[in-house]
């Protein structure tokens, strides 16, 4: 998905504001998720709403920075602007939306045949509520959109780049429902062990994409010296990225975790 500015050259820096992704799908449905949430919350609005329709809201507008503004065509020339997309959907948008549990309120503004279909889904994807499961699809759909092929096939082909986005985000949301979610799919405990788990692996990634002696992407082999920056070093500049950034919301949400779980220990009745 390499963006050309005009004359058929890789995009440059002078570009770059006029370089902003108006597909109609992504716009669309990001316009029909907003829609439907906000039809959804019409029947109840409560206190206990406020906090997750504004997480929902920032779950959206993350996904608009990541994919429609400029750093979408940005992330065709720089895998440094890939990561960033990256953690944009993987570490802020993923746990947004599941903070939200959006589920409820957007089944109750969509219509019938929506509902029931959604309902029919739901069952057949139970398994994904396993928090093994869910942890290894997330970790495999890192690992395998991280690799050489199907990175620079996501590069080459729209479709493929689309289905990278989606599978991230997907398996994000899933992996963060049940660290997150309202419901408690986990114990603190047991959820400070995935986050850490999670985080270990992301370390480890991004450390073999930080210390590399060569590129492993060939997508960029000619478009970072519009941004001074050879492939090597825009790779090891991606590595960082996944290594600070998202080590520290890893760490962030462990820590809460961490002091969740001492509460609710302070708050348990003690035995006579």
């Amino acid at each position: 998905m390499e963006v050309l500015a005009h004359g058929g050259r890789p995009l440059a820096p002078h570009d770059l504001w006029g370089a902003w992704n108006v597909d109609v799908l992504l716009v669309g449905g990001l316009a029909l998720s907003a829609w439907t949430y906000a039809r959804g919350r019409i029947r109840t609005r409560g206190a206990s709403e406020t906090w997750q329709a504004r997480c929902f809201a920032g779950a959206l507008a993350v996904v608009a920075v990541a994919l429609v503004s400029p750093l979408d065509a940005l992330s065709g020339v720089l895998a440094s602007a890939h990561m960033v997309q990256h953690v944009l959907l993987l570490l802020v948008a993923a746990p947004l939306l599941a903070l939200s549990a959006p589920g409820t309120t957007l089944l109750r503004g969509a219509p019938p045949a929506v509902r029931r279909a959604t309902g029919r889904w739901r069952r057949r994807l139970r398994p994904l509520g396993n928090p093994a499961a869910v942890w290894a699809l997330h970790v495999a759909t890192i690992w395998f959109w991280h690799a050489a092929v199907p990175y620079d096939a996501a590069l080459d082909s729209h479709v493929i780049h689309v289905t990278e986005h989606a599978s991230f985000l997907l398996t994000g949301l899933a992996f963060w429902r049940v660290v997150l979610g309202a419901r408690g799919a986990v114990s603190n405990g047991f959820g400070i062990l995935l986050v850490f788990t999670m985080a270990m692996q992301s370390v480890f990634l991004s450390a073999l994409l930080t210390f590399a002696s060569s590129p492993w992407y060939s997508g960029y082999e000619s478009t970072t010296a519009a941004w001074r920056l050879d492939p090597l070093a825009d790779q090891q500049l991606a590595g960082v990225i996944m290594w600070i950034p998202a080590g520290l919301v890893y760490l962030g949400v462990a820590l809460a975790l961490l002091v969740r779980w001492i509460h609710a220990t302070e708050a348990e009745p003690v035995a006579a």
